[in-house]
């Protein structure tokens, strides 16, 4: 089996999680200095099997790293290659694979190609989407506001970007395009990075017709969102590109990509499913559908039964419920007095439910990605708008409070040690919600993810066990995990109401993972009482019938 499926993937932001050198940003040496929080081989550490690294390339930071201007390089404020080759080094020491953020949709607009592209005759005036004319060739949107379209001056003519304006996109029908990025790749792969994530990667090719996307001009939204982008994105030579990025991935051994699909709610659900081809394209493809559920069990229970069947028997799933453009899932799915609260300590209810989520993120057949300090139950928390770094932030403030919240500096301990100088977002430390309040509390949430994670690790169950999804009334998620001679029963309440499981088909040898550890299972008469949003892992005699009900 495959690291990248039985692992647990860390993803960090890289600014956000530790300084070194007290310039308020964080940077490859301070990540390397917490390397053992991850992982150092006991079940003292978090047990991470593999980082997911946000771009720490050279960059203008008009994105904050999203906006590459040299793919073979580290940007200064992160350190050097030799830091980040020290990084690789000691990350492998400990069995932590890193994974790179490659965009590859769009560069800056300071990169070299691009620089190049602009000028007329150029060898490289092709590698970038352009339309000559006085006019505007369509009306695609750009996400984070206004025309997809702007007008170069040197050039006298139009380019296409899916961002900012200093963002522009790449021409992917471009066979030295196509060859660049791959020598890009063969570079970092070169030096032992283990994967990479690629950023809106459904986004690469764009209709060749440049045909306008159909819009809903009644739709109470931003006017990106009221398009219909079956021009601008999901060409179908994306999939012969996967194809051919996996072949250049795979001269490598034990490499892997897994790939952002950038879809609305209102898009075909199949779509992440389709970019891992027959298992001949991408090696996992983030399910936003996942993350955007609300907390119920039976929306949880809908879109791991679909995926599960969108993805069939080639591919393998991955989980996420939380990353750097989404508001902190502890946040989303806050109890209702937690939801003003974001500079104190998160309701017990919420704590309750983040402990729940963690459960069902942890023993899903799947790879789990989580998001720096959700095992802290770091809350999102708001930034005032001339504290604010993010430009979709800035541009449609108040309508939509932007990506900062969910990027404040990792929370170490009170007062805070991420940096000594004044942090490039500001930190407000919440007391009990650091690692140092956790560390040595047994009941507390980082506690309760290291017994997961290493429970995981030793448990071939529930790494790569079959999932068998169990009939059960709305407030209950219930499914087994089994790998022979080993099945265990996963039970999660997501209501405020004790549920009772009907246990009459399942011999309980022990419980392994019991969220209210004050409350040991209660069983009587065959049955199980399910406190509120209590979640457990029970091991069950593998002779009985492989049949489970839970009482209405």
């Amino acid at each position: 089996m495959n690291w990248w499926q039985h692992g647990v993937v860390y993803q960090i932001y890289p600014r956000s999680f530790q300084d070194s050198n007290n310039d308020g940003i964080g940077d490859l040496q301070g990540l390397i200095s917490r390397l053992d929080y991850l992982n150092d081989g006991t079940p003292d550490s978090l047990g991470i099997d593999a980082i997911w690294l946000s771009p720490v390339y050279p960059s203008p930071m008009l994105d904050l790293g999203y906006d590459i201007c040299d793919y073979q390089a580290i940007d200064p404020v992160f350190g050097t290659l030799a830091d980040f080759d020290q990084l690789l080094q000691q990350a492998h020491q400990r069995d932590i694979r890193i994974i790179l953020d490659l965009v590859a949709n769009h560069t800056s607009d300071q990169h070299p190609w691009f620089i190049d592209s602009c000028q007329p005759g150029s060898s490289k005036a092709d590698w970038y989407l352009w339309h000559d004319g006085n006019t505007c060739p369509n009306n695609w949107q750009a996400c984070f506001g206004g025309s997809g379209w702007s007008w170069h001056p040197v050039r006298k003519a139009w380019y296409f970007h899916s961002f900012l304006p200093q963002q522009p996109d790449l021409n992917w029908r471009h066979p030295e395009v196509q060859q660049a990025i791959q020598a890009v790749m063969e570079f970092w792969l070169a030096r032992g990075v283990d994967g990479f994530r690629l950023d809106v990667v459904n986004l690469f090719y764009k209709a060749r017709d440049l045909q306008n996307n159909p819009t809903d001009w009644l739709k109470p939204a931003r006017p990106y969102d009221r398009q219909r982008h079956i021009h601008d994105r999901d060409q179908p030579e994306m999939h012969e590109l996967l194809k051919q990025m996996r072949s250049w991935v795979d001269q490598y051994p034990d490499r892997m990509m897994v790939g952002e699909i950038f879809i609305a709610d209102s898009d075909d659900a199949s779509l992440p499913a389709s970019y891992c081809g027959n298992g001949d394209e991408l090696h996992l493809a983030f399910n936003l559908a996942f993350l955007r559920a609300p907390f119920s069990a039976r929306a949880f229970r809908a879109v791991i039964h679909q995926w599960i069947d969108l993805l069939g028997h080639e591919n393998w799933p991955n989980y996420t419920l939380s990353n750097h453009d989404i508001k902190r899932h502890i946040s989303r799915y806050a109890a209702h007095s937690d939801r003003t609260q974001a500079e104190q300590p998160p309701h017990k209810h919420s704590l309750e439910r983040a402990r729940l989520l963690a459960m069902l993120l942890l023993t899903l057949r799947g790879t789990p990605f989580l998001y720096y300090g959700e095992e802290i139950g770091m809350p999102e928390q708001p930034v005032s708008l001339p504290q604010r770094q993010d430009p979709v932030g800035k541009r449609y403030w108040p309508f939509h409070p932007g990506r900062d919240g969910c990027r404040r500096p990792m929370m170490w301990q009170i007062p805070n040690t991420f940096s000594s100088a004044a942090s490039w977002l500001p930190e407000r430390a919440i007391e009990g919600t650091s690692v140092t309040d956790q560390s040595h509390d047994p009941d507390s949430l980082l506690s309760w993810y290291r017994h997961l994670i290493w429970l995981r690790k030793r448990t071939p169950a529930l790494y790569r066990g079959k999932l068998k999804l169990i009939g059960s009334p709305d407030e209950v998620l219930a499914y087994e995990r089994c790998e022979q001679p080993h099945r265990l029963l996963v039970l999660l309440n997501f209501s405020s109401q004790p549920q009772p499981v009907n246990l009459h088909h399942h011999a309980v040898m022990r419980c392994l993972a019991n969220s209210h550890a004050s409350a040991a299972p209660a069983y009587r008469d065959g049955s199980l009482l399910l406190e509120p949003l209590q979640a457990l892992i029970l091991e069950i005699n593998p002779d009985f019938p492989q049949r489970a009900s839970v009482a209405p």
